[in-house]
């Protein structure tokens, strides 16, 4: 959609997208993620391919058993466009601090990477991945 504007609110919401999908796997609530895609959305980069709401759901779940492992998602440099009326494609930068075990662990990052994402509009007006593709830059992949 070359020179259309993304309206505030669908701006805001995709950013809280974003932020609530670090913020589930962060505090042992990964079991939620499907949530957050459209029934055909993808996940790559994260282990094997996901592809569904369902096969990402059943990651969530394989995750937020993992009671052991603590991690921080900082995402910055969010980049949003829009390329169709209910679609929207965007970027964001992570560092991944990750420590498993018992203990507070060490505070390096893990990992420096880029999610890929592209959002759709689901009739009710609320916004969901489509895709989330991550790339590793630095770091363990």
């Amino acid at each position: 959609m070359t020179g259309a504007a993304l309206a505030p609110q669908d701006r805001l919401a995709i950013e809280q997208l974003i932020q609530r999908h670090a913020w589930l796997i962060d505090h042992g609530e990964a079991d939620k993620v499907g949530a957050l895609f459209a029934d055909e959305g993808a996940l790559y980069g994260i282990g094997p391919d996901k592809i569904g709401r369902m096969a990402i759901a059943e990651w969530g779940r394989q995750r937020a058993a993992m009671t052991e492992r603590r991690s921080r998602h900082l995402q910055s440099n969010i980049l949003i466009e829009p390329v169709a009326p209910d679609a929207a494609r965007g970027w964001v930068a992570l560092t991944l601090y990750r420590h498993d075990g018992p203990g507070s662990g060490s505070a390096t990052p893990l990992l420096i990477a880029e999610y890929a994402d592209r959002y759709v509009r689901e009739p009710d007006g609320s916004w969901l991945f489509a895709e989330r593709r991550l790339t590793a830059l630095f770091g363990a992949a």
